[in-house]
């Protein structure tokens, strides 16, 4: 058994856990920068996705993120190893991001850190994050801890449903065909984060009013809750939904009396940096 003070849990800040968390846990958070013309910024510590959808209404641009570089990294896995702890991080997709691939070039330098691939955004990659957390107070060693969220992460539902495909488009993210047959036909997508390779891609066509197409998701998350781990759900937002929609939301998930735990997030600032404002994500692990 490992004494859990002896390991570290580290994420990208793209985990989008609500504070509460991430301060129960004791999760070390390793912020993505967020560029507004010449300034920059750090996601989820000076920065909120409204400063960001205000910039896109007056300049017509995103603003453009930026992986965490490696010497960041080594600069967090070292005071944390110079603490006599064992690491194991959870990084932001490899499939959306180069930050991942930054994180191993730092662990390369250090004995007793390990990356795990969440191959996920948002509160997706935070419940990985979680059992993470929750290995290690069961007393599992640092590898031991990586080698089972590694196994969890095709597990990992990710989708979300968009009011439109505005900011997807304008980051590179879908073809300007797609947008254009999204808006002509007033379709509301969902996405999926593809579990083999951490892309996105449209799994789902919704039509009609946005506190509808909500509901409609929703209850096709809740349509496979038979193949859902109990432990937690999440449901995520990114700014511009109606406080009774997320109620209902929440209301139709504690109905079904299945979740231990209904976690209620926030999506950060570089994922509202692609996904735009009145986005709705309900997340979970498969069995």
């Amino acid at each position: 058994m490992e004494d859990k003070k002896n390991i570290a849990i580290t994420a990208d800040s793209t985990c989008d856990l609500p504070d509460s968390y991430v301060k129960e846990n004791e999760i070390t958070v390793i912020p993505l920068s967020i560029l507004l013309g010449d300034k920059v910024y750090h996601d989820g510590v000076d920065i909120k996705p409204a400063d960001i959808y205000k910039y896109v209404d007056e300049h017509g641009t995103l603003p453009k993120t930026s992986a965490v570089t490696p010497a960041e990294y080594h600069e967090v896995f070292k005071r944390l190893t110079d603490e006599g702890k064992k690491v194991v991080h959870i990084g932001f997709s490899s499939g959306l991001s180069s930050s991942f691939q930054n994180a191993c070039v730092a662990a390369e330098e250090f004995d007793d850190v390990y990356c795990v691939d969440s191959k996920s955004l948002c509160t997706a990659m935070g419940l990985l994050v979680l059992k993470a957390c929750d290995y290690r107070d069961k007393g599992m060693e640092a590898r031991r801890i990586a080698d089972k969220v590694n196994k969890l992460v095709p597990k990992v539902s990710a989708t979300f449903v968009l009011e439109n495909l505005e900011y997807l488009h304008k980051g590179g993210r879908c073809s300007g065909i797609a947008k254009f047959g999204a808006n002509v036909l007033g379709i509301k997508p969902s996405i999926a984060v593809e579990t083999q390779n951490g892309r996105l891609e449209i799994a789902k066509k919704y039509r009609g009013r946005m506190d509808v197409v909500y509901k409609q998701y929703a209850a096709d998350r809740l349509s496979e809750i038979k193949k859902v781990q109990p432990d937690r759900v999440v449901i995520a937002d990114s700014g511009g939904i109606s406080p009774d929609t997320i109620a209902f939301v929440k209301g139709m998930i504690e109905g079904k009396d299945k979740f231990e735990n209904v976690i209620l997030a926030d999506a950060g600032c570089t994922i509202s940096s692609h996904c735009g404002p009145k986005t709705l994500a309900v997340f979970y692990i498969k069995r």
